[in-house]
């Protein structure tokens, strides 16, 4: 058995022979005998400042007292937060929409090229203002990024001919349903939260370069082909550079524009198809009012133990 070598109350240093302390006169206590009488003596309290006969890593019975699951049916999410934050989804949709939009024009020649070209431009050239503004940009820079620009627009051009003819093998079914595969990708895996770099691309872009190159494969010219990727690019390589801006700092702004968006979409199917119209607005409708009551309604069947491990909150006053 294993004896103290030190006497605990003046630090006698017992000999083998000894059976008390030549000091204090208290016996030669057992290791595991004395913690039990210590702990038989004090009990365990949730202090630092004071030693304990006990081990760092002891347990003690009023554990799984402190431990409570926590009421989700009185603090669940806020209902308006959570509408306010479906508009990056619904922004997200009404660029996919608007692109397809567009690509059904130029596949069945609805509107001229030329003119397609001179919007697109238009858009572009708007964004890159509104980004310098927002950003506050200097003169300098704002003609850098002109320049990196029509660099960009160059090189697609000399690879819009290759574009065209990369997918021209596979049927037009394949060609659709591979591009609905890459658009619930890029809706899906988009980075809603602003947590991920821009400087480089994520699984929604490069889903968004994917869909955008096997469209502009059914396309007739090449010019076409260059303003389907120019504009896939534009709409969801940088547009959300710009809504980031927009939003951290005029969050009305984009809240404005993503409503103007959305009406006007909308209206803009009913030119084509009533069915299509009512099916944009029922999603929207649906993202942006019904989902939100859902997820309140799952949050009361979350399970959230909380313990003495969590930091305590603390009622700010002012």
């Amino acid at each position: 058995m294993d004896y103290f070598k030190y006497c605990p109350w003046d630090g006698y240093r017992f000999s083998d022979n000894d059976v008390q302390c030549f000091i204090c006169r208290r016996p030669k206590y057992q290791l595991t005998s004395y913690i039990q009488e210590e702990q038989e003596q004090k009990k365990w309290e949730k202090i630092l400042y004071e030693k304990q006969p006990y081990d760092d890593n002891y347990i003690d019975e009023t554990f799984l007292q402190s431990v409570q699951k926590q009421d989700n049916s009185t603090n669940g999410p806020d209902y308006k937060q959570l509408i306010s934050k479906t508009s990056d989804l619904i922004f997200a949709i009404n660029c996919v929409v608007f692109y397809l939009l567009s690509y059904f024009l130029m596949l069945h020649d609805i509107i001229n090229t030329q003119l397609q070209l001179y919007f697109w431009l238009t858009i572009a050239i708007t964004c890159l203002i509104m980004y310098s503004v927002v950003k506050k940009m200097k003169t300098q820079e704002i003609l850098s990024n002109f320049k990196s620009i029509g660099i960009y627009i160059s090189i697609l051009l000399l690879f819009a001919p290759v574009m065209q003819t990369v997918n021209q093998t596979y049927a037009d079914n394949t060609i659709y349903v591979l591009t609905s595969v890459a658009i619930l990708i890029y809706i899906f895996l988009k980075d809603y939260d602003y947590e991920k770099d821009f400087t480089e691309l994520d699984v929604s872009s490069w889903a968004s370069l994917v869909f955008s190159s096997l469209l502009a494969s059914r396309l007739h010219n090449e010019l076409q082909v260059f303003l389907m990727i120019f504009a896939s690019n534009l709409l969801f390589i940088f547009v959300p550079i710009l809504q980031r801006s927009i939003k951290q700092k005029y969050n009305s702004v984009f809240r404005l524009i993503n409503l103007i968006s959305t009406i006007g979409l909308g209206l803009s199917l009913l030119f084509f198809s009533y069915f299509l119209a009512l099916l944009f607005f029922g999603c929207v409708f649906f993202i942006t009012f019904v989902s939100p009551l859902q997820i309140i309604w799952l949050y009361q069947y979350k399970n959230t133990i909380r313990g003495p491990w969590d930091l305590p909150n603390v009622k700010q006053y002012d």
